[in-house]
């Protein structure tokens, strides 16, 4: 019985470990730093996440998309939480869902971001 008990306890904490390393299923992965399949999936949903945007959000400057940072999170295919800059030091994040086909579409757009707050759910 004891036995039992040592096993079921070193199991948990094994579980436990692991669960920190990657993330549960269907939770936030960890913030990683922005790839070039990330940056392009920005760019293959730009019109989506420019149309999310307030009027005149460009209008001092013009607009740039690029990935910073994201998560990424499994359900019934993926979402991904992306910081990512639109010029001069000004970020969003972008909630992007990709499919189990691949396609993608953009899900949210959180404003007034910056280079330190952590990707959230949202």
């Amino acid at each position: 019985m004891q036995t039992f008990i040592f096993v079921a306890v070193a199991l948990s904490v094994a579980c436990l470990v692991e669960s920190r390393n990657y993330g549960l299923a269907g939770g936030l992965g960890r913030t990683k730093n922005a790839t070039p399949q990330t940056q392009r999936l920005v760019n293959s949903v730009r019109d989506e996440i420019i149309g999310q945007l307030p009027l005149g959000y460009d209008r001092e400057q013009p607009l740039q998309l690029t990935a910073v940072s994201y998560r990424d999170q499994v359900v019934a295919g993926v979402n991904y939480f992306i910081k990512v800059e639109t010029g001069f030091n000004r970020y969003i994040h972008v909630r992007i869902y990709k499919d189990l086909r691949g396609d993608a579409s953009v899900t949210s757009v959180q404003l007034e971001k910056t280079l330190y707050d952590p990707i959230e759910y949202f």
